[in-house]
């Protein structure tokens, strides 16, 4: 983030929550109404403020604060995202991550959330590349997150929102990617564009990406040498190097699921759990507590 604002001042689901108050006087009307409009749209939502530790991103994620604050801490770097403004993950990392409603009233903390897959990124680098418009200094390849007002990125936001509105006939996935490209190209023409730079996912983020398309599945290492085109003599050996294993994958991906749909639903925590491969619900929520340092109740939106 523009380093920032603390010196001058996380594979969820697309589940919009009824009787969200409304949205800060600085954001324009269409932007609510354009994400309330379609099921596409993340909106995280925080009644009560928190912090988790260990939140695993592996790929880049914009996310635009609609009320609340975040506050992000991302390999020793901190910064606070308010309504109005706009943090962009550029790659992989693990990060520290506060959600603050705002002081006084009922309203909660509320954030659109949008990743972008590593095929939209590889594109988008492409097209940049082609037209040689690549523009970030060397020295800012290392940075982990950038952040800065939103109004510079309005236009491409509203474009994106247009493009994904609903209609007689849902955007097909090449409607999805082009739409998504042109909010990179946003990006990137403000001048955070560091994503171009980020390197591709390891074999511990290729996996968890599978893996949180089915995190209650009960999977196999065969499954993940199928799909990736490895032996198993590699993927254990890559895995090593990277100093994790299929357990702990596994274990890891299904709690970030979890945490999740609490931040995005209204779900029982019984129900999340057995969504996430757990049986037991003491046991899902000793392993949440452990993974992210707060219990899932506290981040339950029930």
């Amino acid at each position: 983030m523009n380093e920032p604002h603390r010196e001058n001042s996380s594979s969820a689901i697309p589940n919009l929550i009824p009787g969200f108050a409304p949205s800060a006087p600085s954001l324009p009307g269409w932007l609510e109404a354009g994400l309330q409009s379609g099921a596409e749209h993340i909106t995280v939502l925080a009644q009560r403020a928190y912090r988790l530790r260990a939140v695993q991103v592996d790929a880049p994620l914009l996310v635009v604060p609609l009320a609340g604050v975040k506050r992000v801490d991302v390999e020793g770097k901190q910064a606070d995202i308010a309504c109005g403004e706009f943090l962009m993950v550029h790659h992989a990392c693990r990060m520290g991550v506060e959600n603050l409603p705002p002081p006084g009233g009922n309203a909660g903390y509320r954030a659109w959330v949008q990743p972008f897959s590593w095929h939209v990124i590889s594109m988008t680098r492409t097209l940049l590349g082609e037209h040689g418009d690549r523009t970030s200094r060397a020295t800012a390849i290392a940075r982990p997150f950038t952040c800065g007002e939103l109004t510079p990125l309005l236009s491409g936001v509203q474009n994106y929102l247009a493009a994904m509105a609903p209609t007689s006939q849902a955007p097909n996935a090449a409607q999805r990617d082009h739409a998504l490209i042109g909010l990179l190209l946003a990006l990137a023409r403000a001048g955070h564009d560091q994503f171009l730079h980020a390197q591709d996912p390891s074999m511990a983020a290729r996996i968890r990406l599978l893996v949180a398309q089915a995190p209650a599945r009960n999977w196999s290492s065969s499954d993940f040498e199928a799909a990736l085109h490895v032996s198993g003599a590699t993927l254990r050996r890559r895995l090593a190097q990277e100093e994790t294993s299929l357990r702990t994958i596994l274990k890891e991906t299904r709690l970030h699921h979890a945490l999740g749909l609490l931040q995005s639903s209204r779900r029982p925590l019984k129900s999340i759990a057995l969504a996430c491969g757990y049986q037991s619900l003491s046991s899902f929520s000793r392993g949440f507590a452990a993974q992210f340092g707060v219990a899932p109740t506290a981040v339950a939106n029930t």
